[in-house]
């Protein structure tokens, strides 16, 4: 039997743990009873586990022989957004709900350990399955990275639903694929004084805007057309009423990159615009730009290796290698920090109820995406381990 028949063998039972999962969400860094259910699925079938900074699972499948080790991740967390589906399934969580498809990353994963250890026999080294939290706000990764998870790690692993992509389908490329991640913030401080006294004051609001506009321009003289990047204000806020010019103001935003170089090139804008603008006209200002996550990107080899491993499962038509690069981020892109890896967008789209963009409160997940994905996991494990 072939492994994507052995995964669909297990639809009905990751079907069962994406609804549970759907229907009892919890926000990032909060996923104690979400952890509690995977390690009750994990001991029923008799795969240990332990706990890395009190919300992320770690559990091991160990074949008994020497050999290397691959690490696979999905991620668990759900987002601060009302369920408006109208589903057995919905969440029963006012104001929040899995709009990611994080749901079925766990239950896909939890489907793929059984079917490794099924396969325990034909494989040599170990397998690690981390069921990480909190990707949707950067953390999480960097708990695992530091409790020494991945310090014997050779190859690592993650999948990421898309509902832009047809069920059946793999987007395995090699390259860019997501950009890092960076979230700054500004606080500007000036100097109150009524509205028709500007001479009086230091007007915050108007160094803010000015800042907004002048971080525009930063892309399109300093990064490379080619390449691309991002400078977004996502947060403005300034003044108390219409008479008063306000003596505080506060930007935020985030730094979209797919290279280091261009990564601190924009990061250094950020600061140097803020200083300057608020120099010029009386203010001062504090800058603070936090490291969410690096660039993923896909070397070459371990991209083709699994592209190796998908042709077993399904036409070479419905592996797809030239994805565009995009400037959504996931923090998996950590773990290559110790050991490289691939990251592939699965297809999760059978039609329009499950082809909502994602942080949609109507996003939802095609059924059979879980075998897909659980399949072309097991296969890497059995072809990087053999």
């Amino acid at each position: 039997m072939s492994i994507l028949n052995e995964a669909f063998e297990l639809k009905d039972y990751m079907v069962n743990q994406r609804n549970y999962f759907h229907s009892h969400p919890e926000l990032g860094l909060q996923e104690f009873n979400t952890c509690n259910h995977i390690e009750e699925e994990l001991s029923k079938i008799g795969v240990s586990y332990r706990r890395v900074a009190d919300v992320n699972v770690i559990a091991e499948i160990d074949s008994g022989r020497p050999g290397k080790t691959l690490f696979l991740r999905a991620d668990i967390d759900a987002l601060p957004i009302q369920d408006a589906k109208d589903v057995p399934y919905k969440s029963q969580v006012p104001g929040v709900m899995h709009a990611c498809g994080h749901d079925g990353h766990a239950a896909y994963l939890l489907g793929a350990a059984k079917i490794i250890l099924q396969h325990k026999e034909e494989f040599s080294g170990k397998v690690i399955l981390a069921f990480q939290a909190a990707e949707e706000i950067g953390k999480g990764a960097r708990d695992i990275l530091a409790a020494g998870v991945l310090d014997n790690v050779d190859r690592t692993f993650g999948i990421h639903f898309s509902s832009g992509i047809s069920v059946g389908k793999y987007g395995i490329k090699s390259g860019p694929d997501m950009a890092s991640c960076d979230r700054w913030r500004i606080k500007i401080h000036g100097k109150a004084a009524h509205i028709t006294t500007p001479q009086a004051g230091s007007d915050s609001l108007f160094i803010g805007a000015l800042i907004a506009t002048q971080l525009q321009t930063v892309v399109s003289r300093l990064i490379s057309p080619v390449e691309g990047g991002l400078i977004g204000v996502g947060r403005f806020e300034a003044g108390t009423t219409y008479n008063i010019i306000p003596g505080e103001a506060e930007l935020e935003g985030t730094i979209r990159a797919f290279s280091p170089e261009s990564r601190k090139k924009m990061a250094d804008a950020v600061r140097k615009i803020a200083q300057n603008v608020a120099d010029e006209y009386g203010g001062t200002v504090d800058v603070d730009i936090e490291d969410i996550c690096d660039p993923c990107t896909n070397p070459a080899e371990t991209a083709g290796e699994v592209v190796e491993s998908a042709r077993k499962l399904v036409s070479e038509e419905n592996i797809i290698t030239s994805l565009d690069k995009r400037f959504g981020s996931d923090n998996f892109a950590d773990y290559s920090r110790k050991a490289s890896g691939t990251y592939v967008h699965v297809g999760s789209s059978d039609g329009p109820a499950t082809s909502v963009a994602h942080h949609n409160e109507y996003f939802d997940l095609a059924e059979d995406s879980y075998s897909y994905a659980a399949a072309l996991a097991v296969q890497y494990v059995l072809d990087y381990l053999k």
